[in-house]
C-alpha cells in the first residue's frame, strides 16, 4: 500500500474533515503500525509530512503527542522513540519552531545513551539554532543544558565550559528552572577543577538560591555541600554545622537515602571537632539507621567506628562496649574474619574496663578462635592474653596463668617485645592472687627490664604503677609511694592524662589510708583539673565525689555538699543514669546530714534511677536512708513502709545484703517500728519487684563507688 493510499485510509480512520478539527491520532496510530506491522519508519515519516495529515495538525495536537509520548516511554520505549520521530518531523514539516525544539529535547532523551551516529548531538544543536530563532529562551537553554551536561561525560571539559556558561548567561537567575541549578552546579564543578574556587562558589550560591527557589531539593543539597567543601580554613564550626544542617533538611525531602547518609557523616564530624559529642552520637544512629534501610554496609561500618570513638570521648564505654559488638557481628556476616577478631580483641578489652570479665572471656574467647583459623599469631597471643586477664578479674588465677603463659610464650616466638612485658606483668598479678608475692615481683620486674630494653616509657610508667599497687596491697606505704611517684613523672612527660588522674588517685589514697586528709584533698584536686581540663566529666563527676567522701570523713558537711553539687551539675549533662543515681545518692546524703529539706525530692529522684536501673542494693540503701528521714521529720507512717521495703530488697540479696539487714532492722526500731505493724505490711504490700541486678554491667566504679549510708 503506497503513502497515498496509507493517508487516504487514516484520514477516512478519523473522519478529519477540516484543519480547524485538528487531530494528533493520526500520528498516533501511524506509530502504532510502525512498531506492531514492523512497518518502515522511513515510510512512516512521509506519511506524516504529506500535505492532507499536516494540515490536520494544529497547535493543540502537539501537546497531545507530547503527553502522549511522555506516557508510553515507560511502558513501550521503541513506540515512545518512533512516535517522538513523528512527531519533531511533524513539527519541522509544519514549520512550528517550539514545537520542533520540545520534540527533539523529548527524542533526546529517549535515544540511546552510546550515539556513535551523533545523533543526539545534531538534534540538539539544531534544536538550539531554531530556539534562538524563535526566541524560545525556555527550549534554548534546555538543549544547551543537555549538550554541556554530553561534553562533561566526554570529558572535554573547556567545552562544557563554555555551553553551559552560555546557557547559565542567556537568562538572570530570576528565570533559572532545575535544568539551570544542575548546570551551575555541573559549572561550578569544572571551575572548581580547573582552580577558579570564587567563581565556583559563585556558581554553588546560584544555584542553592534556585533550588531553594524551585524547591528543588537534591539540588539545593549537592550545591550547599560543594560550598562547604570550599569554605576558608577559618570558617566557625557553627556555621560550617549550620550549612550542613541546611543541606541535610533539604536532602531529607528527597528519596535518596545514600544522600541523607553522607551529609549526616559530614556533620557528625563537625560536630565532634566542635566537642558536641552528644550530638555526634545522635547524628551518627541516624547515619546507621539509613545505611541499614539502603544496605550500605561499608557506610553503616564508617558510623558504627566513629560511634564508638564518640562514646568513649563521652566516657560511656557501655555505648562503647555496644558498637564494638555489632562492628564485630558486621565484620563476620561481610566474611571479614581479621576484622571481626580485632573488633572482638577491643570488646573484650572494654568489658574489662567496665569490670565485666566474664563478658570479656566471652569476647576474648572468640577473637582466639578466630585469630587461630586465620593463622594470626599476634593477635591470638593478645586474645589469650586478654582471656587471661578476664580469668584473673574472675578470680579463677590458674586459668588466668595458663593463658598468660600461652600469650607469652607466642609473643617470645615472634619477638613481640612489649607484650611479652606486658604479659609478665599481668603473670605478676595473677600470682599475686596466689600469694606468691615473691614470684610476682620477680615477673613484674622482669617485664619492666624488657620495657627499658626497647625504650617503650607508656610500658615502663605502667608496670611501675603496677608494683606500687603489689606494695601497697602489701601495706608497703613509702615503696608504693616511690613507684606511683616514678609512674607519674613519665606519664607526665608523655602528657598522659587518664593515667595522671588514675595514678593522683592512687596516691590520694594512701594518703587517705595514712589519715593525711589535707595531702589527700590536694592530690584529688589536681586530678580533677586535669580531667575537668581535658573534658573528661565522668572522671570529673566522680573525682568530685572522692573530695565529697573526703569531707564528710572529716565531719565537713557543708564542703561535701558542695562537691557533690558540682558532681550533680556534671552528671545532668550526660546521658549516664548510673553515674546520676551516684551524684543524686551522695548529695541526698549531704543534706541528710545537713538538715537540708530538699534531701527527700533528691532521694526520691535517686530512688527511681535505682528502680529503673533494676539496683536492688542500691535501691534498698535509698529506701533506708530515706525511710529513716522521713520517720524522725514527722512521717513515721510513709518512713516505715520504705524501710519494710527495704528490708524485703535487702533479704533477696542474700548474703551480700547482710550489712545492709543489719542497718535496716536498727532503722526500724528507732522508727518504732512493731512486727504485728511489719506483718500487716507485709500483708497488705504487694510483693516488691525481684529484678534481678546485673553485677557486672553495675559493679563499682573505680573512684565513686562507696555506697553511702545515712548520718549516724
Amino acid at each position: 500500500m503506497g503513502i497515498e493510499a496509507n493517508v487516504t485510509k487514516f484520514l477516512a480512520w478519523f473522519g478529519i474533515r477540516s484543519r480547524q478539527e485538528g487531530n494528533a491520532d493520526i500520528v498516533i496510530q501511524i506509530a502504532r503500525e510502525v512498531v506492531e506491522r514492523r512497518r518502515s519508519v522511513q515510510g512512516a515519516l512521509n506519511e506524516v509530512r504529506h500535505p492532507a495529515v499536516l494540515d490536520a495538525l494544529a497547535d493543540e495536537d502537539f501537546a497531545i503527542l507530547d503527553e502522549a509520548i511522555a506516557e508510553s516511554a515507560a511502558e513501550s520505549r521503541e513506540y515512545a522513540i518512533v512516535l517522538a520521530r513523528l512527531t519533531h518531523a511533524a513539527a519541522r514539516a509544519k514549520g512550528f519552531d517550539r514545537q520542533i525544539v520540545d520534540a527533539a529535547l523529548r527524542l533526546d532523551a529517549l535515544l540511546p545513551r552510546d550515539d556513535p551516529s551523533r545523533e543526539r548531538d545534531q538534534l540538539l544543536r539544531d534544536a538550539y539554532v531554531i530556539a534562538q530563532r524563535a526566541g524560545y529562551v525556555r527550549g534554548g537553554r534546555l538543549t544547551l543544558a543537555r549538550l554541556g551536561q554530553r561534553a562533561v561525560e566526554a570529558d572535554d571539559f573547556e567545552r562544557a565550559r563554555t555551553i553551559l556558561q552560555q546557557q547559565l548567561d542567556i537568562a538572570d537567575e530570576s528565570t533559572d528552572s532545575i535544568a539551570e541549578v544542575d548546570s551551575a552546579i555541573t559549572l561550578g564543578d569544572i571551575l572548581r577543577r580547573e582552580g577558579d574556587l570564587a567563581g565556583a562558589q559563585a556558581l554553588y550560591r546560584r544555584a542553592a538560591r534556585s533550588g531553594a527557589r524551585l524547591d528543588h531539593y537534591r539540588g539545593v543539597a549537592e550545591a550547599l555541600i560543594r560550598q562547604i567543601e570550599l569554605l576558608d580554613d577559618d570558617t566557625s564550626l557553627e556555621t560550617i554545622a549550620a550549612l550542613q544542617r541546611q543541606a541535610l533538611d533539604a536532602a531529607e525531602h528527597t528519596d535518596d537515602l545514600g544522600l541523607q547518609c553522607r551529609i549526616v557523616l559530614a556533620l557528625a564530624e563537625t560536630l565532634a571537632r566542635a566537642g558536641r559529642i552528644e550530638e555526634v552520637v545522635a547524628q551518627l544512629e541516624t547515619g546507621v539507621e539509613i545505611a541499614r534501610q539502603i544496605g550500605d554496609l561499608s557506610v553503616e561500618s564508617r558510623c558504627l567506628n566513629a560511634l564508638v570513638e564518640a562514646e568513649r570521648r563521652l566516657g560511656n564505654l557501655e555505648g562503647v562496649a555496644t558498637y564494638q559488638d555489632e562492628l564485630m557481628h558486621l565484620e563476620e556476616r561481610l566474611g571479614n574474619r581479621p576484622a571481626a577478631a580485632k573488633w572482638a580483641y577491643r570488646l573484650g578489652t572494654t568489658y574489662l574496663d567496665l569490670n565485666r570479665p566474664n563478658r570479656a572471656a566471652e569476647a576474648f574467647a572468640r577473637a582466639h578462635q578466630i585469630a587461630s583459623a586465620i593463622h594470626d599469631a599476634t593477635l591470638e597471643q593478645r586474645a589469650l592474653g586478654g582471656l587471661g586477664l578476664a580469668y584473673s578479674a574472675m578470680r579463677r588465677p590458674s586459668d588466668a596463668l595458663e593463658a598468660l603463659m600461652q600469650a607469652l610464650d607466642l609473643a617470645r616466638v615472634t619477638n613481640d617485645f612489649a607484650h611479652q612485658a606486658q604479659w609478665l606483668a599481668s603473670i605478676g598479678q595473677a600470682l599475686w592472687q596466689f600469694n606468691m608475692v615473691d614470684d610476682a615481683i620477680r615477673a613484674i620486674n622482669e617485664g619492666l627490664g624488657i620495657a627499658r630494653r626497647i625504650d617503650d616509657v607508656a610500658l615502663q610508667a605502667a608496670l611501675l604503677a603496677l608494683l606500687g599497687q603489689v606494695h601497697a596491697g602489701l601495706g608497703q606505704i613509702p615503696r608504693a609511694r616511690e613507684y606511683y611517684h616514678r609512674a607519674l613523672d613519665l606519664n607526665r612527660r608523655l602528657g598522659q592524662t587518664q593515667e595522671q588522674i588514675h595514678l593522683l588517685s592512687a596516691l590520694a589514697g594512701l594518703a587517705v589510708e595514712t589519715h593525711q586528709f589535707g595531702h589527700a584533698t590536694a592530690l584529688y584536686e589536681q586530678a580533677l583539673q586535669i580531667a575537668l581540663g581535658s573534658g573528661d566529666r565522668p572522671t570529673a563527676i566522680r573525682l568530685y565525689g572522692r573530695l565529697g567522701r573526703i569531707a564528710q570523713q572529716q565531719r565537713d558537711d557543708y564542703t561535701a555538699l558542695e562537691h557533690y553539687r558540682h558532681a550533680l551539675d556534671l552528671a545532668e549533662t550526660l546521658d549516664q543514669p548510673k553515674l546520676l543515681g551516684n551524684a543524686l545518692l551522695h548529695l541526698a546524703t549531704a543534706q541528710h546530714a545537713v538538715g537540708d529539706p530538699g534531701a527527700i525530692s533528691t532521694y526520691r529522684r535517686a530512688l527511681t534511677i535505682a528502680q529503673e536501673l533494676g539496683d536492688i542494693r542500691r535501691e534498698s540503701l535509698i529506701r533506708l536512708n530515706l525511710g529513716l528521714l522521713l520517720s524522725t521529720n514527722g512521717h513515721r507512717n510513709e518512713g516505715l513502709d520504705h524501710l519494710y521495703y527495704a528490708s524485703e530488697l535487702a533479704e533477696q540479696l542474700g548474703d551480700e545484703g547482710a550489712d545492709l539487714m543489719e542497718r535496716i532492722e536498727e532503722a526500724i526500731v528507732r522508727a518504732g517500728g512493731t512486727a504485728a505493724e511489719r506483718s500487716r505490711w507485709y500483708e497488705d504490700e504487694p510483693e516488691p519487684h525481684a529484678v534481678a541486678r546485673d553485677d557486672e554491667r553495675y559493679g563499682d566504679d573505680e573512684v565513686f563507688s562507696e555506697l553511702t549510708l545515712p548520718p549516724q
